[in-house]
Parts: structure tokens; C-alpha cells; sequence
């Protein structure tokens, strides 16, 4: 299945560095912001931009809405409820058939300023993309995040990273940890906790389990 990705403007230093084969996969793009620029400069046609587009000059601005069909071209006023990568993604919810895609990509999402780093990180469980959390991944240069709801989950090592990371959020219950070089059993918390450094053990899969609450885990 085909994914859809989503560039915005955070620092193209921190983009992973296979971020070319994504440029060249069979994928959807839509370019956030500066992001629009840089796909149409950078070979990848037919995408979609979103956001207010206030970090590109009067002439870039000219030549992305030169080159994106209009029905996928979405300008916002800067004085908004919703960010330019929360705007990408209700528009994601809106304009696509979502049983074609396996998968939705972000990247350049940190590494710039940390309110923008939260916010991408945290707004994600809002209510509104409960049917898209578990499709999300961050990118960055270190980094791939996932996203999870309640529930039972197997991690494999498919990034093939070294460190598995899990945020707890949100009222955790019952949380626990298995098959990780560090353990854990029924943890119950109602602030955020962040258990680090943990460790995939050879080729086996980390087992995640909890009732209530939400998961971040980052694979560095």
C-alpha cells in the first residue's frame, strides 16, 4: 500500500538521511508551509500545500501556487486554531480515502522550536485523529516516532535502531513493559512519565500493554 507524507519547515539538516527514497517513493506528499517549496524544488510533482505560508518570500510563494493545482492548494490567515501540521492533517481526514494508504510520514516536524516539537507530539491525541494515530510517524535525523492508544501492542526492532523509548500521557493504567532489556509491570500514573533507554534484546519484539492513557515510543 501507498503512504502519504507530510513535509513541513523544520530544519532539512534534521530530515533522516535516507529522506531521498522517500522523495522517491510511490507516495502522496503534501508539502506544509516552507515544505511546499522545497518538494517542488527538490523533483516531487503534483502535491498538495497547506499552511499560511509566512516563512516563504513574496516570489516563492508565486512559484508554489504556480505549480499546485488549485483544488490542492489550501492558504490559512496566520491568526488560526489549528497549526499548519494540524491543518495537514484534518486535511488528510477529509480529502483522502484512508483504506489506500498504510501509512502517514511526517517529517521536519523537530528540531527547530521546542513549543513546535510539543505541540506536533502532544495534539496528536486529540479526538479528531483517533482514526488516523496508529497510521502516524515522526522522521527525523536520530528518531522515528509512533503513537499509541490503549491497547495490546508488538514492537519489532523494523527500524533497526538501538533504543525503544515509551512516554507515558494521559492518565496511564496498567501500563507494562516486556520481552525490553528493562521491564516493567501494571505501572499507573496520572502525569506523564518517560521511561528511556531502553533496548531491544536481539531480533525479539518488545510487548506493550496498557487500559487507559497514551504511548509515545521513539526508536533512536
Amino acid at each position: 500500500m501507498r503512504s502519504i507524507n507530510i513535509l513541513a519547515g523544520g530544519p532539512r539538516e534534521n530530515l533522516p538521511k535516507n529522506f531521498s527514497d522517500f522523495l522517491h517513493s510511490d507516495s502522496d506528499w503534501i508539502g506544509v508551509d516552507a515544505g511546499a517549496f522545497y518538494l517542488l524544488t527538490h523533483g516531487v510533482e503534483h502535491i498538495t500545500a497547506i499552511g499560511d505560508f509566512d516563512s516563504l518570500t513574496a516570489s516563492e510563494l508565486a512559484f508554489v501556487k504556480s505549480k499546485v493545482d488549485p483544488k490542492n492548494f489550501f492558504q490559512a490567515k496566520p491568526e488560526k486554531d489549528y497549526t499548519d501540521t494540524e491543518l495537514s492533517l484534518l486535511w488528510v481526514e477529509k480529502h483522502f480515502d484512508l483504506s489506500k494508504y498504510d501509512a502517514i510520514n511526517l517529517f521536519a516536524m523537530t528540531g527547530q522550536r521546542l513549543d513546535h516539537e510539543l505541540n506536533n507530539l502532544l495534539n496528536l491525541f486529540e479526538a479528531q485523529y483517533t482514526n488516523i494515530l496508529r497510521r502516524i510517524k515522526f522522521y527525523d535525523l536520530t528518531n522515528i516516532v509512533e503513537f499509541f492508544a490503549a491497547g495490546n501492542y508488538l514492537l519489532s526492532n523494523k527500524f533497526h535502531k538501538k533504543y525503544l523509548g515509551l512516554i507515558t500521557l494521559n492518565d496511564i493504567s496498567h501500563f507494562s513493559i516486556k520481552g525490553a532489556k528493562y521491564e516493567l509491570s501494571d505501572f499507573s500514573s496520572k502525569i506523564a512519565r518517560a521511561f528511556a533507554s531502553n533496548e531491544f534484546l536481539s531480533d525479539a519484539e518488545v510487548e506493550i500493554s496498557f487500559e487507559t492513557g497514551n504511548v509515545i515510543a521513539i526508536y533512536s
